[in-house]
């Protein structure tokens, strides 16, 4: 087990080897429920809940990506990368909605304010959608009416490769078979997380 926080009345452990976090209700620490699964290969270093909004940030080490926020449906719904945090560890989140991460490459102890994310500030999921999943060969998300960035990676967290593209964009790459996870961003700060399985 790696990773440990406490909200209200529950005390939540994240498991690395199982890729999941599972929550205990107090006083009596007695039946483990779970909480949310990673998709993708974590190697959860710590952890960090917004129970308010059922959220968990889970540090990761080895990925391009520090820090990935999960939602209870299993979902990555947000991340940090390691151009912010190259290499966390400790995490913790205050009552402001700022998250403290600790930097065990650079000995330095981060803030960061999660407040406009966690916040609802308008800012909409995008609706994108798979020309197929599982797919064979290519696969084409389309966003309708939309300008965005794309971002994929493979399971262990490493960014195979990233794009801009318009209403439509298709991946037709020789990357091994196996489970990706696309994240699509547009400028206004709205995005969407697919997993898609290469065949």
């Amino acid at each position: 087990m790696t990773g440990l926080s406490a909200s209200g009345n529950y005390v939540f452990l994240s498991s690395r080897n199982q890729n999941r976090t599972y929550y205990y209700t107090l006083p009596g620490i007695t039946t483990r429920k779970d909480f949310s699964y990673f998709l993708g290969f974590s190697t959860t270093c710590d952890i960090a809940m917004n129970t308010t909004d059922s959220l968990v940030w889970v540090a990761s080490e080895n990925t391009s990506l520090a820090i990935k926020c999960y939602d209870t449906n299993n979902t990555m719904v947000d991340y940090i990368g390691i151009d912010m945090v190259p290499n966390a560890r400790g995490m913790a989140l205050d009552p402001d909605g700022c998250l403290w991460v600790s930097d065990i490459d650079n000995d330095k102890l981060y803030k960061i304010d999660l407040t406009e994310g966690i916040e609802d500030n308008g800012i909409h999921n995008l609706n994108v959608v798979p020309s197929a999943n599982p797919f064979s060969g290519a696969v084409t998300i389309q966003a309708p009416g939309v300008n965005a960035s794309i971002a994929i990676f493979d399971l262990h967290g490493r960014q195979v490769e990233s794009d801009n593209f318009q209403e439509s964009w298709t991946w037709n790459s020789s990357a091994p078979a196996g489970t990706y996870v696309f994240v699509i961003r547009d400028d206004q700060g709205a995005s969407a997380t697919l997993e898609l399985v290469k065949l």
